[in-house]
């Protein structure tokens, strides 16, 4: 393994549940302690992480689903490189899925949430006002979860989740372009209003390009910070 982490900030694991070692291991690729391409050997990591190496091997299967890792029979796991391709593919997986969702969620939708939706935007309009970036990703998230759950498909919110700390560190590490928050804070009150009149196919479109350019915007920022 070319690079491993020698210390983080993260707090310990407190168990040794393959769960567990997944999530640091994810937070050590995301935050680039562990670089794109290194090998994982999985005996350097279970030292690495005081574990046994069996923890170890199922979280490295469960990344390997993630797409985060790479296995293969002769060279073991390694790091896979987010690339433009990865981050565009990812992208194109949401904007088919979270489309589809609010499409089926809109004729569901009830009084209660989009007063819940709207009090959810004014607090990130608020953010954004007050530019606390580190702040507006979890609200964010919450936004469109109050959406997407109405559902009640939980294994297409599982699918979304596998990615969101993905996006949420890179955007966290790359930012974003000038004038996209304001662009963000148009769109969600356009589909609050689609949502309102149970609009589905208006519903849809709005958030599908939402994450179109969201996508767009991320590889912008991407490209830009490359040396």
């Amino acid at each position: 393994m070319e690079t491993l982490p020698t210390e983080t900030t993260d707090p310990p694991m407190g168990g040794t549940t393959y769960q567990r070692v997944r999530d640091r291991i994810r937070r050590d690729i995301i935050a680039g302690r562990i670089a794109p391409g290194s090998r994982l050997k999985i005996a350097d990591l279970a030292l690495l992480y005081g574990l046994s190496q069996m923890p170890v091997r199922e979280a490295l299967q469960q990344l390997q689903g993630e797409g985060l890792v790479t296995l293969s029979p002769n060279r073991g796991a390694s790091v896979r490189r987010m690339d433009a391709r990865f981050i565009r593919n990812l992208f194109d997986i949401r904007e088919a899925l979270e489309g589809f969702l609010t499409f089926q969620a809109a004729p569901c939708v009830t009084a209660d949430l989009i007063d819940q939706l709207r009090a959810i935007q004014h607090r990130y309009d608020a953010l954004v006002t007050a530019n606390d970036r580190l702040a507006l990703e979890p609200v964010n998230r919450e936004f469109h979860e109050a959406i997407l759950g109405v559902t009640g498909n939980a294994e297409a919110m599982r699918l979304l989740d596998q990615h969101t700390a993905i996006i949420g560190v890179l955007r966290s590490r790359h930012g974003y372009a000038p004038g996209r928050l304001a662009i963000i804070q148009q769109e969600h009150w356009s589909l609050i209003e689609a949502l309102e009149r149970r609009d589905a196919a208006a519903a849809q479109a709005i958030h599908a390009l939402h994450v179109r350019r969201a996508g767009d915007d991320m590889l912008a920022m991407m490209q830009k910070d490359q040396p």
